[in-house]
């Protein structure tokens, strides 16, 4: 019993620690294409570290966003704005899962923040979904800290200091360019 909890411990860690490097690379992409391709990857591997952890909030959360992901990349595949309804059953969706596996409080940040994430996918602007993921991210990082999900945590932490170096990556080479132009 104790052999398979410091298993599923290990295993959670493991699959944080994969969906960290691919989530991390995805933020430098400048097209949205490759930056859905690797967050689907990498969101198996995080909604994975957290049933390991018994989190199943989050990890069936994680598991509709890589949904969502693929449907905004088939959208986005197409040149297509994706349709407004799709926010609204994601949603609900979300929402959902968190009434009937509830178990703490904390679990609210695992309820908000996909709808977050979801609204911010949306958008077409690049930099708009970068400063759109800042806070659910800072969030995330509090949740995995308190559900022991210590990779999961640092994968949040580094893809928050990710987003904030594309931020100002994108931000310089945006007024870089604007200056030529004047």
């Amino acid at each position: 019993m104790i052999y398979n909890i410091i298993m599923y411990f290990i295993m959670a860690q493991v699959m944080g620690g994969i969906a960290l490097i691919l989530i991390i690379i995805s933020y430098f992409f400048v097209d949205k294409r490759n930056f859905f391709v690797f967050n689907i990857i990498a969101n198996i591997f995080y909604a994975f570290s957290f049933i390991f952890c018994s989190v199943l909030v989050a990890g069936i959360n994680t598991l509709i966003s890589i949904v969502r992901i693929i449907i905004l990349y088939y959208y986005e595949k197409k040149q297509k704005p994706s349709p407004v309804y799709l926010i609204f059953i994601f949603i609900i969706c979300y929402l959902t899962v968190g009434i009937i596996f509830f178990k703490d409080y904390y679990d609210v940040i695992v309820i908000i923040t996909p709808i977050l994430f979801t609204i911010s996918m949306s958008m077409k602007n690049m930099q708009a979904i970068r400063y759109m993921s800042l806070l659910p991210n800072a969030l995330l990082i509090l949740y995995a800290i308190v559900n022991q999900v210590y990779t999961s945590a640092l994968l949040d932490l580094l893809e928050f200091v990710a987003i904030i170096i594309a931020l100002l990556k994108f931000y310089k080479k945006e007024k870089f360019t604007n200056n030529d132009r004047n």
